[in-house]
């Protein structure tokens, strides 16, 4: 039986309750893609020293990775050290040093290491330890039964330094192999099944990559993955392929040959244009100046936000006509179109963006539904505005509000020549 390369397995109770989601899976395969290695099987199992032990037992022939995640902290229900110690028949050792290092922990955020930190600097026999520079819970590596165990501790802030500086460099040694080619291509405001009709052609008669279709509120990621043994010849011809496809019949709906989120993609091509933006948003609630102040830099084209969501704030803050709100209502194109110009012009920005709709659950009436939004962009002598009806909850209605608006902002600047 051939092993597969990585396995991970995820500990809590909290996770079998559904209590926490899972925030390590794509994380630990990302970093394994870059040792060449790809994770074939996922696990999870409550905090319990004999199913932990089992589990383990189970995998360790069958893997030439496991990554072990949570249950090292220094309450009685984090179990993980004694389950692996079982599963591998060596007996929890205490380490002054891995202890020192605890006690150091502590004291220079002003606490003492307690009773119940002390179990935290026990380790199966033979372990390895892991140094954790951001928490009291050290990981451990060992080998048993011919693999490799990593144990790391759950928080992901914790985790993920740990499995880039201390468990990347070993899976590298393991497995001695290129990184996987990797290549996402981003869309937004498509459907995932018209994605998949419109690119079955093409996504099908890849022989290099397998195709993952990732949807999301914002929209679908194509992901393509380099295959086992895949002919590498062929990686850079078949994915400028399905970049030329996904270019040609999505327009400015395929956003990004990369990583990058829709909101960095247009702040970075504002800045480099060294245009400006400004928001006014009422449903959306603050959602869009939320997506795009996430990234460092922003300041170098957002300008302002104002969340109006009382027609009299439209009015005050905005400019929007009282006349045209008693007219037309809050949630229309007149009112989106003027609040875009308001916040353009009260910023003095090259772009405003606005947002007006009916979030749900209640408001809808059958002339305007839960879900109908205007989204819109404006600037110095024209406007763009979009009649929408979004489905979902309130949330999901609210964020593909904000993301499409972000799409209408990047649609303007593909189809606008740089001055």
């Amino acid at each position: 039986m051939q092993r597969h390369d990585v396995e991970v397995l995820l500990l809590g109770n909290e996770l079998l309750r559904g209590e926490r989601r899972d925030a390590h899976l794509a994380f630990v395969a990302q970093v394994a893609q870059r040792a060449g290695a790809r994770v074939d099987e996922c696990h999870a199992v409550g905090d319990d020293v004999a199913a932990i032990a089992s589990k383990v037992r189970e995998r360790l022939p069958r893997t030439r990775v496991l990554v072990v995640t949570g249950g090292l902290g220094p309450t009685d229900d984090d179990v993980t050290r004694e389950g692996v110690a079982e599963a591998i028949g060596a007996p929890l050792e205490f380490r002054e040093d891995a202890w020192r290092e605890i006690e150091a922990f502590m004291s220079a955020r002003g606490r003492t290491a307690t009773e119940a930190n002390r179990r935290q600097a026990h380790f199966p026999r033979g372990a390895d330890i892991l140094v954790n520079s951001l928490g009291t819970a050290p990981g451990f590596a060992l080998a048993a039964d011919g693999a490799h165990v990593f144990v790391l501790p759950g928080p992901p802030r914790e985790l993920q330094p740990m499995m880039e500086s201390l468990v990347l460099p070993k899976l590298l040694q393991v497995f001695g192999r290129e990184p996987l080619r990797v290549e996402t291509l981003r869309t937004v405001g498509i459907a995932e099944s018209q994605l998949f009709e419109m690119l079955e052609p093409t996504t099908f008669a890849l022989t290099a990559y397998s195709v993952s279709w990732v949807p999301s509120i914002a929209g679908v990621d194509v992901v393509l993955t380099e295959k086992r043994d895949a002919p590498r010849d062929r990686l850079d011809a078949e994915a400028q392929r399905v970049h030329e496809r996904m270019t040609e019949v999505l327009g400015s709906k395929y956003y990004e040959r990369g990583a990058r989120p829709l909101a960095l993609v247009v702040g970075e091509t504002l800045r480099a244009r060294r245009e400006t933006l400004a928001v006014a948003e009422s449903l959306t609630g603050g959602t869009i100046a939320r997506l795009v102040t996430e990234h460092a830099g922003s300041s170098d084209y957002f300008l302002a936000s104002a969340v109006a969501y009382a027609n009299e704030s439209k009015t005050a803050f905005l400019g929007v006509r009282a006349e045209t709100i008693e007219q037309f209502g809050a949630v229309s194109e007149e009112t989106c179109t003027e609040m875009a110009h308001g916040a353009r012009r009260r910023a003095n920005a090259t772009y405003g963006v606005a947002t007006t709709g009916i979030a749900g659950p209640g408001g809808g009436t059958p002339h305007k539904p839960v879900g109908l939004v205007f989204i819109g962009v404006a600037w110095d002598g024209g406007s763009q505005i979009k009649r929408v009806i979004y489905p979902g909850d309130r949330a999901a209605i609210r964020d593909r509000a904000a993301h499409g608006a972000m799409w209408l902002v990047h649609d303007r600047l593909v189809r606008t020549p740089e001055k």
